[in-house]
Parts: structure tokens; C-alpha cells; sequence
């Protein structure tokens, strides 16, 4: 009964809603759409290019000092648990 009583107060709501202009009317595309349009591509591809190798270094060194944790807990402990 409460789900039907939200889905009731949510269509309520969204049917006060108005749709209206976004845009400044009269807004055009510069001419040099298509030199900036490769630019933005070229900065787009560059930058995730970078963040992907980041990512993939941040990886490979997580795992390193992971396992390297592990490696010193190991030597820590009493000779007493590691017979």
C-alpha cells in the first residue's frame, strides 16, 4: 500500500512539472566546429589514456604492497605458530 501511495505522490509531483526552453533561443554553431570538435576528441583521448595507465600502475603496485604485507606479517610471527 506505501508503494502505491509513493508511485501516486511521485506521478502528483511530476505532473506539476513544466517543460520549457533550455537553450537561449537563437544560439549557433561556430564555424570552426569541426577544429574544435578533433581538438576536444584529441584531449578526450589523451587524457583517458593517461588515467587508464595510472589506473593500471596504482594496480599493479596495490598488489605489490599487498603482497609484501603479507610477507612481513609472516616473518613477524612467534617461532612458536610457524613450526
Amino acid at each position: 500500500m506505501q508503494l502505491f501511495l509513493r508511485a501516486v505522490g511521485l506521478a502528483s509531483v511530476a505532473a506539476l512539472a513544466q517543460a520549457g526552453r533550455v537553450q537561449h533561443p537563437g544560439l549557433t554553431v561556430p564555424s570552426s566546429v569541426d577544429t574544435d570538435r578533433d581538438s576536444v576528441v584529441k584531449i578526450f583521448k589523451s587524457s583517458y589514456e593517461t588515467y587508464r595507465c595510472a589506473k593500471d600502475i596504482s594496480y599493479v603496485l596495490f598488489n605489490l604492497f599487498s603482497s609484501l604485507r603479507w610477507v612481513v606479517v609472516v616473518e613477524n610471527l612467534p617461532s612458536v605458530m610457524t613450526r
